[in-house]
């Protein structure tokens, strides 16, 4: 008796259990079920918000009146000769914004009808006053074979005048130097520019320059760089101030005009005039002809004359040397 009532136990038991885990598989494929059915509805939800917005971006971003692929336009004078020639890939106008032209390039004539430069960048806007405003890096290329590569927050085209102008900051890109400057003015038919304001330059061998409004002059084959203006000169752990620079860069050649006063790392300073620094040789070759006072710590030397090498940091004083050790 007592063995059947185990029996009936452990067969009510096993019933139990079983029960349980069906009930708890059922709820278990009931809350997955569920989940899956959120989801799918989750992402469908989000689906269509996706399109919504970008559709709604899209508009946005599309409201222009007008658009014209491989767009032509050619400018003319009173006597109908041809000023200048403005191709683009794409052309959009808009309503309340200036004309949009995409990878655009300018040509523009003299009055005899020859060429004078060509200006081609990523992207422009053409405004009602006939000016074209470039943004963007800017390749601007003359009928002599000057070039210039200019990154411009804003750089205009008077298609009039042929003269090209930015009051923002540009980056000039030259072949041994870097050129930042809070403006630009350029006469591309005299092969001038001047960068205007305060002026940064980095030289390809790590020099930097400071000075303001400097003139790069490019025509009969130069690279002329000058300013009037005070400038600061660093270099090799020297700073030289001077009241101007006059730069040759194709013979890699610098005067630093009127009063020079060199402070080096040392602690030691040279007052001078009219101080040379040429780089042509691979050196860096400090020298002037004008009177030298050195100053250090130890000695005060006045002379007529120094040659000063960088690299071997050695400094030549000539021509009536007088000294003071201290």
């Amino acid at each position: 008796m007592v063995w059947r009532d185990s029996v009936n136990a452990a067969y009510s038991f096993i019933m139990i259990s079983f029960h349980l885990r069906r009930n708890l598989l059922i709820m278990t494929l009931i809350i997955v079920f569920i989940g899956i059915v959120w989801l799918f509805i989750l992402l469908v939800s989000s689906l269509f918000t996706s399109d919504k917005s970008k559709g709604t971006a899209s508009n946005k971003s599309i409201n222009y009146i007008e658009k014209i692929d491989n767009f032509v336009l050619q400018g003319f004078d009173e006597k109908q000769r041809i000023l200048h020639f403005i191709k683009a890939k794409q052309y959009f106008n808009f309503d309340n914004n200036p004309d949009l032209l995409l990878a655009p390039k300018v040509i523009t004539y003299s009055k005899s009808g020859a060429e004078i430069y060509t200006i081609t960048s990523k992207r422009a806007q053409y405004l009602d006053t006939g000016e074209v405003k470039f943004k963007g890096e800017v390749d601007i290329r003359s009928k002599t074979g000057v070039t210039y590569k200019i990154n411009a927050k804003e750089l205009s085209i008077n298609t009039k005048t042929h003269d090209l102008i930015s009051h923002q900051e540009v980056i000039y890109f030259d072949e041994r130097a870097t050129v930042v400057a809070e403006g630009v003015y350029v006469k591309v038919t005299e092969d001038m520019m001047q960068l205007k304001g305060k002026n940064r330059i980095k030289q390809e061998g790590g020099q930097r320059i400071f000075t303001q409004d400097l003139f790069i002059d490019q025509s009969n084959q130069k690279k002329h760089y000058y300013s009037k203006h005070n400038t600061t000169y660093l270099a090799s752990g020297n700073k030289i101030d001077a009241q101007g620079i006059d730069m040759d860069m194709k013979k890699r050649r610098a005067i630093l005009l009127g009063k020079v006063k060199i402070l080096q790392k040392s602690g030691a300073s040279i007052d001078t005039k009219f101080l040379t620094v040429d780089r042509s040789s691979g050196n860096e070759i400090y020298s002037t002809k004008e009177k030298v006072h050195y100053q250090s710590k130890t000695l005060n030397i006045h002379s007529t004359g120094m040659y000063y090498n960088i690299k071997k940091q050695k400094i030549k004083l000539t021509g009536g040397v007088v000294g003071h050790y201290e």
